[in-house]
């Protein structure tokens, strides 16, 4: 198979410039599986199959026929194994976050359902192959499964001509050799457009790259929980992620503000505010919306005008409640930090010991977890140490 790019050595991809083009004959598509020999199988299954079925057996058939298959080049780069739940053992959800450890399993108990209902179809299709042995296997589908899950794009190219294939809520599924293995970066930015009228995939770039310089997909703004559930990876200094405190399990639990009327008043503030939605620590330290939302109940007035100041930013920089709500706020990160069982530098060890890629990749999701929450606490001291200078620097000068 050759994709067709380019003219050979630019200078440079300037803004919208059309980089890559590969003919709809190169796509896996479901119009292209509905014209090869399973397509019959496929018409007659019942209950029929939805777009990540079809594609995952088309994969695994196209597998099987070895040489004989159009797609081998394809199929032959594609990895054996994957890093995603799919393929997580129970030690290695072990080592997740407790809180990303049932949302992976989930992923693995759909992959095995996913399976279970194609059980009837696939022993039809064995008796294309009479002479192998254990053919659509879990262990294939889970491969083919797997590959579709972490690499297909969701342009949708032929549905509307397979009245076979059963529609549903979740996005269809369309194989791009070549463009799926460009790596990953969140602040890239390419689009991919399926041209009716040239019946090719076109990518764009949507900014500049200068010659030498690696062209890089978005895989979407995802945080590493979602990237390592959807793709298998994670991204070291991921700058959409973030750690999430809850008003009611951290916030109050922490604060244990008096139940009266005047609780209700504030909290009922926050949220006709969309104040309590982001409760978060990222990459730049804690969110200002968690330290207003804890300015707000530290506040001792019952004035709504007091806290529209406070929503507003007219408080006091470095004044007593500003330097409360940090000091606390810094309290839920060490407190949150507690709740994992490891150290980052502990895990640093671990990651001596652990040589499975699921197992790292989990250690290394928690240990990026772990160091928001430090870099955050870092923040948050150093901005109290310059208030405290701040303070110490007026009362000299007032003097």
């Amino acid at each position: 198979m050759v994709a067709e790019t380019c003219p050979s050595n630019p200078p440079s991809f300037q803004h919208e410039e059309l980089i890559l083009t590969i003919p709809k004959r190169l796509l896996i598509t479901l119009d292209a599986i509905m014209d090869s020999y399973i397509a019959p199988y496929i018409e007659r299954a019942d209950p029929q199959l939805n777009p990540t079925q079809t594609l995952a057996a088309f994969l695994m058939y196209e597998k099987y026929r070895r040489e004989k298959s159009f797609w081998r080049p394809y199929i032959d780069i594609l990895p054996e194994e994957y890093s995603c739940p799919a393929f997580f053992t129970e030690d290695d959800f072990r080592l997740l976050p407790n809180s990303l450890r049932g949302r992976a399993k989930a992923k693995k108990y759909e992959c095995h359902k996913e399976y279970k209902e194609l059980t009837p179809f696939f022993k039809q299709l064995a008796d294309l192959f009479p002479d192998q042995e254990d053919v659509f296997s879990f262990k294939d589908f889970k491969w083919a499964w797997s590959a579709i899950k972490t690499r297909a794009f969701d342009v949708p190219i032929g549905l509307e001509t397979c009245p076979h294939i059963r529609d549903t809520d979740t996005p269809t599924p369309t194989m791009f050799p070549l463009v799926d293995s460009i790596n990953h970066s969140v602040k890239a930015k390419i689009r991919h457009r399926y041209n009716d009228k040239s019946r090719c995939l076109e990518s764009r770039t949507g900014t500049v790259y200068r010659k030498h310089a690696e062209v890089m997909n978005s895989y979407g703004r995802a945080d590493n929980d979602n990237l390592l559930l959807e793709f298998g990876f994670v991204v070291p200094g991921n700058p959409a992620d973030t750690v999430t405190f809850n008003l009611v399990q951290d916030v109050l639990e922490y604060l244990q503000p008096e139940n009266n009327e005047l609780l209700e008043r504030k909290i009922m503030f926050l949220a006709q505010n969309n104040l309590i939605s982001d409760l978060t620590c990222g990459v730049t330290g804690v969110s200002p919306q968690l330290l207003i939302v804890l300015m707000v109940f530290l506040c001792k007035q019952d004035d709504e005008d007091v806290w529209e100041d406070v929503r507003t930013g007219r408080f006091e920089e470095d004044g007593p409640l500003d330097i409360k709500a940090r000091k606390i706020a810094g309290r839920l990160l060490s407190l949150r930090l507690r709740t994992y069982p490891t150290t980052t530098e502990e895990d640093k060890e671990l990651l001596k010991e652990v040589t499975p890629p699921c197992g790292r990749l989990a250690v290394y999701c928690g240990m990026e977890r772990k160091k928001l929450l430090e870099n955050g606490l870092k923040m948050l001291q150093h901005s109290s140490k310059v208030a405290i200078a701040k303070g110490v620097l007026r009362k000299l000068f007032s003097r």
